[in-house]
């Protein structure tokens, strides 16, 4: 489900949209906060329909008008309140606002179709409330053919001109008192009460304020005047009974109330029967059931964006901090012999071209396959001789198709067991950094962890419902865009971390920390938004490293608000973007989720590459596949080994939410060195050959991602 409108209509408001887990729409005056429930998938203008709704609501309509106020307002019935000031808001909204028109409207035949409002065929219109009327023609215009007599169209016009809630009111009163008098037998009348509380409450309301108290509590003029039996009365006549008295009493104080009381009507004098269907009707929009809705995990907003991806200028000056500092304490030391750095990028440049290679031809076979052949109308004059029996005898032209605008971002985990493999992951890296210069593809690489001291509990606490970003941090590690100064240092940097990506050597945007893959890959879900409108990509392909499953995910919630319901602990809906997307709770699938969502907005092709460091960690993910495949454990273990014996790597399509997903062991592994050829001088030719063959399969072999990147990214 996507809020499509949502950014348009909070564009010039200071109103804060918040989805959680509620009962129905709220609005916080003070902190002009507007909570939404969490409406299951629905079509896309019922969606900004019920959105643009609330917002109205929260522009325009004060606390005792919204339709779960508890304010009780004299002569107003609820529901009549609802069906006017939904009809003014509305009109307000959609003037403020015109591209909503459209959406309302198409909405409201939506709802219309599904019978929000109640069956309305064969309707006896003479057997229809004044109020219902107006409720149908205010939301359903055209759509559909409601009678009005002369007097009941004024009720509508002014319906249709209010401009203040007290107008809203006003009207109200004025509706209900027409039809009390027109349609009263249309009208819903209070139930009773039962005898027994009528006869409780007439008693309470007639009691003797003094039938409790002794003699010497009454009051004083009673007491002077004491009356008995055989005392006259004033004007000689005989006293009424102590019974006749109390009913005079009672009496006259019912007659006393009523004269000074105005007329109102109780709040069950009516209701809207259309208006109360729509309510009953709208609860079924939300997810789950009533009480155990999805667990609501809110998006990254633009500030905690800022905190979280830290631009490769402040990572720089990070570096150079901690550098200074650590050269306070051991002394200076020299980042890389720039001799032996520039031999090895000249090395990197050499090894890649197996997959530039790979990347070029099926490029050429995508632009010859889709290669068109037209005539150009200009005679061939090789041809012309033939020209008797031979009708085809000009120059063709052949245009081949353009081919597709490549990117590329890669994500790495920088988790503190990924230390033993860091190395050689940083290595092919810069392998595929080099590939991509040589292709001229647009690159970015983020690293991800969990040590940002500016995303803290105390900068998330008021945010609730909002992701607990687990202290997130992404440093902007390399890039196509950088400055040729800055590349250099991004690669000499990588290079150092070769050998030297030990504990104590990071600054504080880059330390070994936990695995928050799933909230990396929400704010990459925005990053791949940007980068593909920035360089108008079109085949985009979105790699990640990493060791494990993601930390678990958990969100700050508000528990003083009467209004959110305790979500169910196994579900979970996720705002990315716009998007509300579903997903178990476990981290596993909510990085499946997340991936997918990934590639069904935006049309990314998703790769992961699991490095496993031990054993323990190879049968483990072994094991993951296999059930994700619903594979035999032990059958599928036998043949992942064969497979990674030969291709050092195990292969997978569609697994996890990726598309291409490759498991690879780390350490050594992962290396790309290459064998020497290297034989003896007394080597014969078979030994020769053999030699030849080693070196040939270790070239392309222990380039475990370029051979098979520059296929899948093609």
């Amino acid at each position: 489900m996507n809020k499509s409108l949502l950014p348009k209509l909070l564009a010039k408001e200071n109103v804060t949209i918040q989805h959680g887990n509620f009962k129905t729409a709220w609005f916080d005056i003070k902190n002009r906060v507007l909570g939404l429930p969490l409406w299951d998938d629905m079509h896309k203008d019922v969606y900004d329909l019920f959105v643009g709704h609330e917002v109205g609501h929260a522009l325009e309509t004060p606390f005792e008008g919204w339709h779960d106020s508890p304010e009780k307002l004299k002569g107003c019935p609820r529901s009549y309140i609802n069906v006017v000031e939904d009809a003014r808001i509305e009109r307000k909204v959609q003037a403020r606002y015109p591209g909503l028109v459209g959406s309302f409207n198409r909405g409201y035949e939506q709802l219309l179709k599904r019978e929000f409002f109640g069956p309305l065929t064969d309707v006896d219109w003479d057997q229809v409330k004044l109020i219902d009327k107006i409720n149908l023609k205010t939301k359903l215009g055209t759509k559909l053919e409601v009678p009005f007599t002369p007097e009941e169209n004024t009720f509508l016009v002014r319906s249709l001109t209010t401009e203040t809630f007290d107008e809203v009111l006003v009207l109200v009163r004025d509706i209900l008192d027409w039809t009390n008098e027109n349609q009263e037998e249309l009208m819903q009348k209070p139930e009773p009460q039962p005898e027994q509380s009528n006869d409780t409450f007439e008693e309470s309301e007639s009691q003797d304020p003094t039938e409790n108290m002794g003699h010497d509590d009454m009051p004083e003029e009673e007491e002077e005047e004491g009356n008995t039996e055989d005392s006259p009365s004033a004007e000689g006549t005989p006293e009424d009974s102590p019974e006749e008295e109390e009913a005079q009493e009672e009496e006259a104080q019912e007659e006393e109330a009523v004269a000074a009381e105005e007329p109102v009507h109780s709040e069950l004098t009516d209701e809207s029967i259309t208006d109360t269907i729509f309510r009953e009707k709208e609860k079924t929009l939300t997810m789950g059931d009533e009480d155990r809705q999805p667990s609501y995990i809110g998006d990254v907003n633009k500030e905690a964006l800022d905190k979280i991806v830290i631009k490769y200028s402040k990572l720089k000056e990070g570096r150079m901090k901690h550098a200074a500092h650590k050269a306070e304490i051991y002394g200076a030391e020299k980042l890389v012999d720039q001799v032996v750095f520039k031999q090895y990028v000249k090395t990197l440049k050499k090894n890649v071209q197996v997959a530039v290679k790979e990347f070029e031809m099926r490029k050429a076979a995508y632009q010859n396959t889709r290669a068109t052949t037209a005539k150009t109308g200009t005679i061939d004059v090789n041809k012309l001789w033939s020209y008797k029996t031979n009708e085809d005898i000009f120059l063709q032209s052949t245009k081949l198709a353009n081919a597709k605008n490549h990117g590329m971002m890669l994500l790495i985990d920088m988790s503190g067991s990924m230390s033993g493999s860091m190395p050689q992951v940083m290595e092919q890296v810069m392998h595929l950094v080099m590939f991509c210069k040589a292709t001229n593809i647009p690159f970015d690489v983020y690293g991800f962890t969990s040590t940002n001291p500016d995303v803290d509990y105390a900068f998330q606490k008021a945010n609730p419902g909002v992701v607990d970003l687990d202290n997130l941090s992404m440093p902007h590690i390399c890039s196509s865009t950088f400055s040729k100064s800055d590349f250099n240092d991004s690669m000499e940097h990588m290079y150092s971390r070769l050998k030297t990506f030990g504990w104590g050597d990071l600054c504080r945007y880059e330390e070994w920390g936990s695995t928050p893959l799933n909230q990396a890959l929400m704010v990459s879900t925005h990053l791949v938004k940007k980068f593909k409108a920035k360089h108008g990509i079109e085949k985009m392909n979105f790699i990640t490293f990493t060791d494990g499953d993601a930390n678990r995910i958990s969100t700050y919630s508000d528990w003083s608000n009467d209004n959110v319901y305790r979500p169910d602990r196994n579900n979970a809906v996720m705002n990315v973007d716009g998007t509300m997307i579903k997903s178990g709770l476990g981290s596993r699938k909510m990085t499946s989720a997340l991936l997918k969502n990934m590639k069904k907005k935006y049309g990314i092709n998703t790769m992961g590459f699991f490095m496993a460091d031990t054993a323990q960690d190879w049968r483990h993910r072994l094991w993951v596949i296999a059930d994700e495949l619903n594979k035999y454990v032990e059958e599928y273990k036998s043949k992942a080994n064969k497979e990674y014996r030969i291709n050092k790597c195990v292969h997978e399509q569609n697994v996890l939410g990726y598309n291409e997903y490759y498991l690879v062991k780390g350490g050594k592994n992962l290396e790309t060195q290459e064998d020497e050829f290297a034989v003896a001088e007394d080597a014969t030719n078979a030994s020769i050959r053999n030699a030849f063959k080693k070196f040939s399969k270790s070239k392309k072999q222990n380039k475990v991602l370029l051979t098979k990147f520059g296929k899948a990214v093609a």
